[in-house]
């Protein structure tokens, strides 16, 4: 890795934990919540943006790889088939003759 990339890699790092922890501080109304399992009573505005937008980041994550991964199977599925395919078809040519 470049000097260049680390660095432009901790800015944005840096600057992801700034705008985070300012978010939070900024944000400091109380609100409380009432999910359909269970209540948070008392918390703060900001800390709930910031753990929305962690939580949906990270399952976004998740299923965008898991996504990735099953284009990636049924593209080398379609190739193996088709090779199949062209085998089999020169396998027949073979036997009629």
């Amino acid at each position: 890795m470049t000097v260049l990339k680390k660095l432009l890699l901790l800015t944005a790092a840096f600057l992801l934990i700034f705008t985070g922890i300012w978010l939070v501080v900024v944000n400091d109304q109380s609100i409380s919540l009432n999910l359909l399992v269970f209540a948070i009573p008392q918390i703060n505005t900001g800390l709930v943006v910031l753990l929305s937008f962690a939580v949906g980041s990270f399952v976004g994550l998740l299923v965008g790889f898991n996504l990735f991964s099953l284009l990636k199977l049924n593209n080398r599925l379609y190739w193996l088939r088709r090779e199949v395919r062209q085998l089999q078809d020169a396998l027949g040519d073979n036997r009629r003759r």
